[in-house]
């Protein structure tokens, strides 16, 4: 019992008891930050007691006046939080904070769609966000979502770039950007108009195969929307499915038949 506190008090005293800690957080700019670290006489020690870099230990207790905090391990714009901690009575200074550029506001620089692509340019994004693309379907007036897809996480230009598969006539577009902590920012909506002539298909009533007008990827889901078969073809062999009701997805729409 007495080896047991014994060693719990030993581990209390020899922890380290840090009067505080300075904090830096901004973005990597290709120049290291220099840390004036006076001494501390009470102590017969340097006040600095250790120094983070995004969670990573760099070194602890710099025998020394002042020292440099290299960054060159990180690419430019790379978010950045570094942490010095130290003893009571002394504070050590750093003399160039500036260097840390504080992060940007999340904001798009421009957005747009034409025939062939919907894309779109950012700057201020924070590690972990994602871009969800939604398309409005008027008849069932609401916000579809067609696809997402990762941010990159850097704070200066983005640039991102998707194919298009417009309906035919009007197809209004937007962006949602939604970053790690739940925060939503959308773009402008794009509109774009389709010309194209819409891909049809026979029979409504199918046996052994649909004929489509023209060769297209297509998807066929059944009623609970689970999807049986998919490809890319102008003749669809459906005698293998199942009798019932079914739906084939070409040119983002869904299109009712049954198999007989």
């Amino acid at each position: 019992m007495k080896r047991i506190v014994f060693f719990s008090i030993w581990l209390l005293i020899s922890g380290p008891l840090y009067s505080g800690e300075i904090v830096l957080s901004g973005t990597y700019q290709g120049k290291s930050v220099f840390v004036q670290n006076p001494f501390n006489h009470s102590k017969n020690t340097f006040c600095t007691k250790e120094v983070f870099v995004n969670d990573r230990k760099l070194f602890d207790v710099p025998q020394i006046s002042a020292f440099k905090i290299d960054l060159s391990h990180l690419q430019l714009n790379d978010l950045v939080v570094i942490k010095i901690t130290f003893d009571d009575g002394c504070t050590p200074r750093v003399v160039n904070p500036h260097v840390i550029q504080n992060p940007k506001q999340f904001k798009f620089i421009s957005s747009q769609s034409d025939n062939q692509s919907i894309s779109w340019n950012t700057a201020g994004e924070k590690p972990g966000g994602q871009f969800i693309i939604e398309r409005y379907e008027a008849k069932r007036k609401q916000w579809e979502v067609i696809r997402s897809l990762l941010a990159k996480g850097r704070v200066d230009n983005n640039q991102y770039a998707i194919q298009a598969e417009h309906q035919n006539g009007e197809n209004t577009y937007r962006v949602r950007y939604e970053d790690a902590e739940g925060n939503i920012v959308y773009s402008l909506e794009l509109d774009y108009t389709s010309t194209d002539e819409p891909i049809t298909f026979y029979p409504l009533v199918a046996t052994n195969k649909l004929t489509l007008s023209d060769t297209t990827s297509y998807a066929i889901t059944d009623y609970y929307g689970k999807l049986v078969k998919q490809g890319e073809g102008k003749e669809i062999t459906v005698s293998e499915l199942s009798p019932g009701e079914y739906y084939l997805n070409i040119q983002n729409r869904k299109e009712k038949f049954v198999k007989r």
